[in-house]
């Protein structure tokens, strides 16, 4: 496809957040704004594909889990509620997005609805049940473990 030339105008915060933001395989503005571009195409048109968005969602929480990693190394500490919590939310985010991805013109119908239902469900209860597996263990491997068994009742 043959590239157009665009003229855009940005405002100072605008282009210095763009000049600043890193983004994987873009090295100037242009394919800054390329890339942008692609993964809101992407976003909007993959929302209906379970896989499509399960990368969307990893992404979404893909600094959240950098940072964690970056200051768990740091410090010498680990959190096995955070890493099992941190690596259930893309799953549940995208079953959620995706879930209705059949249903012509956003048009919800009654299977969409128990399929949203039974999946949610499953989803949060399985991260119930790990949660409920650390308070067992008295939340061993967590940052506050003392804290935690309080607030689940256990200590």
């Amino acid at each position: 496809m043959a590239k157009q030339t665009v003229t855009l105008r940005l405002d100072e915060d605008d282009l210095t957040f763009l000049a600043q933001v890193e983004i994987s395989g873009a090295a100037n503005l242009s394919e800054k704004i390329r890339t942008l571009i692609a993964e809101a195409r992407a976003q909007r048109e993959g929302m209906h594909d379970p896989a499509a968005a399960h990368d969307f969602a990893r992404r979404l929480y893909a600094r959240v889990d950098r940072q964690v990693h970056t200051a768990e190394m740091a410090l010498n500490v680990r959190s096995e509620l955070v890493h099992r919590v941190l690596a259930w939310l893309p799953d549940i985010t995208a079953f959620a997005l995706s879930a209705c991805h059949d249903e012509a013109e956003g048009k919800a119908t009654q299977a969409c609805l128990e399929r949203l239902e039974e999946g949610l469900a499953e989803r949060s209860l399985s991260m119930s049940e790990s949660i409920a597996q650390l308070g067992r263990s008295g939340f061993r491997g967590c940052y506050q473990p003392q804290k935690l068994a309080k607030r689940a009742g256990l200590g």
